[in-house]
């Protein structure tokens, strides 16, 4: 866990598949990030984080040929053993994480709302949550319940942050985003 660590008196988070199944959900633990100044609510595998990351981010709408020409090039990524991060929020972004847990590759999913105790898995997320092949992390409170406009802009910005490369396939002119990544 290279720069991050496990804050003192949170259970360790250590779910078989058949537990995550039955449950359906995993405790999520604290980590503190002291080159970040950040605390970080977190599922899954944090040595995810030691590797260089490759962060992906694209707006909303998006067309066609842009959502095929990114999934085309998501074999090499797993192949090359590339550790994925985003917020696999946009449809672009969620195809991505589809082909690539489909694949056996590795995410990083970057939440834009808090997460309690305990973070609720998705029937595909189980398997490479309990496996190590994920985290699903964010930097928001346990009290922020919703993604909002600002939540969504600051798990970007930890999105860019946390990648040492940025594939960003679409960016809709004059977006938040785009701005994001001109200030950069």
């Amino acid at each position: 866990m290279t720069g991050m660590q496990k804050e003192k008196g949170d259970k360790a988070c250590q779910a078989t598949p058949c537990e995550a199944a039955q449950r359906q959900n995993l405790r999520a633990e604290v980590y503190n990030d002291p080159k970040m100044g950040s605390k970080f609510f977190a599922v899954g595998n944090t040595d995810l984080l030691a590797e260089p990351l490759l962060g992906l981010i694209a707006s909303r709408a998006c067309p066609g040929h842009v959502l095929l020409e990114t999934l085309a090039r998501v074999p090499e990524w797993v192949k090359a053993g590339r550790v994925i991060v985003s917020g696999f929020h946009s449809p672009l972004e969620q195809q991505v994480l589809h082909s690539v847990l489909r694949r056996k590759g590795r995410a990083v999913k970057v939440l834009a709302r808090g997460m309690s105790d305990y973070y609720r898995t998705t029937a595909e997320e189980r398997e490479p949550l309990a496996a190590g092949r994920m985290l699903v992390l964010t930097a928001c409170p346990p009290e922020v319940r919703r993604t909002t406009r600002e939540t969504a802009l600051a798990r970007n910005r930890l999105v860019l942050t946390l990648a040492s490369e940025i594939v960003a396939p679409y960016v809709a002119d004059d977006s938040p985003l785009a701005a994001m990544l001109e200030t950069g």
